[in-house]
């Protein structure tokens, strides 16, 4: 098996020189090799090509001298036809005697009446009849005037073999009236050929019905051998395309064989030339060129040997080389990443085909699924069918060109990590690669559950009132703007874009910025949150003032990461104060609002706080009851306090504003007396805690709500239930609840990710509210289940149209990304009978949805 080599230049097993030497030896021997191998296949090729060239002429004067002799055949069957047909009467013996049959070819000439009886001859000891001749009896069902080649048998009254061919002779109606046979020795269409032609050469007349009409081999003459005709003519092939000679079946001797076809009888001339003669000069060339090449071959490996003893002096390196293998695969096997290592398989241009995997660690083979022994030795694509397809042959192939390591990470979509992120590091080894993967899933979930939670804060600051931003406290982006929330921006009038990865320095004048860098330097040397009052803010409005408070943000190391700062525009609320302290020393210094009253609770003065909050002023207010004006009466002190001595009380109020409307105050109510203990006069003072309940009623909202859909979510789907129902209980409206559940959406989960699921959902959502009235409720469980509470829904008959509403929205494709996916509602159906509790509703719509889910999905049922 291969495996990485990593032994140090000066502890080689061979010095460069000796190993120059060598490589320099080896690749001698390798162009000797290819030259050698060159040369004996062109003399080959040559010789070959010109063995062929002249069996295939061979051949064709066969064929020409084959057909010559039976043209003349026919000729003389033909003239003999003729002759019976006309008035002349004569027969062969006369024909003869005036030279007119080809007597130099045919040793006998018969004909045949129609049952077989010879009525004329030219020749001796004929039989008598030919009815039994199969040559007879096929040209008796042939065609009119049709010929027929017999095989070649022996004839004892001519003591030679001799070959048939005879030609059907029709009467005036074309019916057949007998055969004219010419008997021609069989040696006579091969000798005159085979004369020219080396003794070993076979010289072959082939039938197409296989058998071998004549055959002359080393002189002598064979015929009647049942001859397999594909056989020939793959050979023939064979010799042609691969210049490869073929055992002959004959005398087991290697030939080279050439055929033709004639063109107008059934006959396959064959010429069969022997190898060892046809091939003599090549072999006496290639013993030649061989015996040089051994003895430089001898001499080189002589060289080679010597080289290579020095092997010896270099046993103890390569021991060493071992031991430190084995202490690199020690390290491989106890490795917590997932190891690899892949050779490069290339095709005969150096172009990459695929990688062999060479050797891998267990952890690797655990993270695939396939036990270590199939891993090893297999091509990357047949282990892994789906690597061809994707990017990773081009990333391996682009390391090993390189020699640059890649890092990447993905999510595995095969094997037993699918599903999971992986860390993937590639890194080239000789023409190979080393792939170390490591499962970091666990990191992943983190990631995302802190970039959520990220979104979530960044959400909540961005719709604070309060501008609120933040810095970076690290050495690496000291006093880099990280955040700017929406109030910022406003507040400041300079867009996030351009303060965020900014300082100070590089937004405000150099003086105002040397100040911003020493509260900074203070929060950052006390580690405790410091409140900056009166800041001033130049800005497109005019002079702004504002109190920071700036605290620090520790990490996980307990070194400040950030600095937080909250602004608040106080510059009202410092005219305000301006103004007070000139009308009264008393509330000079306060910015809340103040009340004092007489011991009636009679107003009898208000600071200015009081009028901008209520927007009331002390000519409106004077001599009026408290209560009148929207204050909430003197508290029970003791009872309030549990102090029968209390004189005072702090807490939350609700102070009514001159249009009506209400405000929320923190409140702190005095009892004023004198030396009797009397009470002669009431203080109120109070400030608006308006945006600090609305912060609070938001975050109240947010709970109730789902984050992804911004539908309500189960918490508020309860309250809104019971609410409904003891409304109903009341005589209120009907109450009709709905269960929905999507057909399909874990498939787009799977197939398409969690990203796109979420997009669906909020997609079903839109789709959802956009089917029922603005009195319905929509709301969102938990994972793909959403209800709709309705009240005073109608009928039945509206019901129903509601729900193939929203199924007909519903089951129309989404566009999620690039990709299009449909899923269909399941929709369940109840309505609430007086007395039933929530729950109960709950499982009756529950189940009327999985009624519908068995009924086929994509439609509703409504509980009766």
């Amino acid at each position: 098996m291969w495996r990485p080599q990593f032994v140090r230049p000066s502890q080689g097993w061979m010095g460069a020189s000796s190993a120059r030497l060598l490589v320099a030896a080896g690749l001698l021997a390798t162009a000797l090799a290819v030259i050698l191998w060159m040369s004996l296949q062109l003399e080959y090729r040559t010789e070959v090509d010109a063995l062929l060239d002249g069996s295939t002429r061979s051949t064709q004067k066969l064929a020409s001298r084959t057909t010559e002799v039976l043209d003349r055949v026919l000729h003389t069957t033909q003239l003999i036809r003729r002759l019976r047909d006309s008035e002349r009467q004569m027969n062969l013996k006369s024909l003869a005697a005036e030279g007119l049959l080809a007597q130099e070819f045919a040793k006998a000439i018969m004909v045949a009446d129609k049952n077989g009886l010879v009525i004329d001859s030219a020749g001796t000891d004929l039989a008598p009849s030919v009815a039994d001749e199969d040559y007879f009896k096929r040209l008796a069902r042939a065609a009119p005037g049709s010929v027929d080649i017999g095989p070649t048998e022996f004839q004892q009254a001519l003591d030679a073999p001799l070959l048939p061919i005879s030609q059907r002779i029709d009467d005036a109606q074309g019916q057949f009236a007998g055969v004219v046979t010419v008997l021609i020795p069989a040696r006579l269409l091969t000798s005159e050929h085979a004369s020219s032609e080396a003794a070993s050469t076979a010289v072959s007349l082939i039938g197409q019905d296989g058998l071998v009409r004549a055959r002359l081999l080393n002189g002598k003459l064979s015929y009647g051998e049942k001859v397999n005709a594909e056989r020939v003519a793959e050979r023939v092939s064979t010799a042609r395309a691969l210049r490869l000679p073929t055992q002959s079946e004959i005398d087991g001797r290697e030939r080279f064989i050439t055929a033709l076809p004639l063109d107008r009888y059934p006959l396959l001339a064959v010429v069969a030339t022997d190898a060892d003669q046809g091939l003599a000069n090549y072999r006496r060339t290639r013993l030649r060129l061989l015996l040089w090449a051994a003895g430089f071959g001898t001499l080189l490996g002589l060289g080679t040997w010597l080289l290579l003893q020095q092997q010896r002096r270099v046993d103890a390196s390569k021991k060493a080389q071992q031991q430190a293998e084995s202490r690199l695969r020690a390290a491989l096997e106890g490795s917590l990443d997932a190891i690899s290592i892949m050779l490069a398989q290339r095709g005969p241009k150096g172009q990459l085909q695929d990688f062999l995997i060479t050797d891998a660690n267990s952890r690797a083979a655990e993270m695939v699924g396939l036990p270590l022994e199939q891993m090893l030795g297999r091509p990357l694509s047949e282990a892994f069918p789906a690597m061809r397809s994707s990017r990773a042959m081009e990333t391996f192939e682009q390391v090993i060109v390189s020699r640059e390591a890649s890092t990447s990470e993905l999510q595995a979509t095969l094997g037993p990590m699918k599903g999971r992120w992986l860390h993937q590091q590639v890194v080239a080894v000789d023409d190979g690669v080393a792939l170390i993967s490591r499962d970091i899933t666990d990191r992943k979930l983190s990631e995302r559950d802190l970039d959520e939670n990220r979104r979530f804060l960044q959400n909540l600051l961005d719709f604070l009132p309060l501008p609120v931003y933040a810095k970076s406290m690290r050495p690496d982006g000291l006093g880099l703007y990280e955040f700017w929330n929406h109030a910022a921006e406003r507040s400041f009038h300079m867009p996030a874009a351009q303060v965020v990865g900014r300082t100070v320095r590089d937004l405000y004048a150099p003086a105002d910025a040397q100040r911003f860098d020493d509260q900074d330097l203070q929060v950052l040397r006390d580690g405790k949150p410091r409140r900056f009052p009166g800041q001033i803010f130049d800005g497109p409005e005019g002079r702004r003032y504002f109190d920071t408070f700036k605290a620090p943000v520790l990490g996980v190391d307990g070194e400040m990461d950030h600095l937080l700062v909250i602004a608040e525009d106080v510059t009202e609320r410092r005219a305000y104060a301006e103004r007070l302290a000139l009308a009264s020393k008393v509330i000079a210094e306060t910015a809340d609002a103040v009340v004092v009253t007489d011991a009636e609770d009679r107003i009898i003065d208000v600071n200015r706080a009081f009028s901008a909050m209520t927007g009331r002023t002390l000519a409106q207010v004077e001599h009026r009851p408290a209560t009148e004006v929207g204050l909430p009466p003197v508290p029970d002190f003791a009872t309030l306090t549990g102090n029968a001595d209390a004189q005072r009380w702090v807490g939350e109020a609700h102070l009514v504003l001159a249009d009506g409307q209400g405000l929320d105050i923190w409140l702190s109510t005095s009892r004023i007396v004198d030396e009797t203990s009397r009470a002669t006069h009431h203080a109120r003072v109070f400030s608006d805690i308006s945006i600090l309940k609305g912060h609070e009623k938001a975050l109240q909202e947010m709970a109730r709500r789902d984050s992804l859909t911004g539908l309500p979510n189960r918490r508020h789907f309860d309250e809104r239930l019971a609410e409904s129902l003891r409304r109903f209980a009341r005589s209120g409206p009907a109450v009709t609840l709905m269960f929905i559940d999507l057909d399909g959406f874990k498939r787009v989960n799977d197939e398409l990710g969690h990203e796109a699921g979420d997009q669906l959902l909020i997609a079903v959502a839109r789709r959802l509210t956009a089917c029922v009235r603005g009195t319905d409720l929509v709301f969102r469980l938990g994972g793909d289940e959403f209800t709709v509470l309705l009240e005073e829904a109608g009928d039945r008959a509206a019901v129903q149209t509601l729900c193939e509403r929203i199924v007909a929205s519903l089951s129309q494709p989404h566009l999620l990304g690039s990709h299009e996916a449909v899923t269909t509602p399941s929709i369940g159906v109840a309505d609430a009978v007086i007395g039933e509790s929530p729950d109960a509703l709950c499982r009756r719509a529950d189940q009327a949805m999985y009624e519908a889910k068995r009924g086929g999905k994509g439609t509703y049922r409504i509980a009766e």
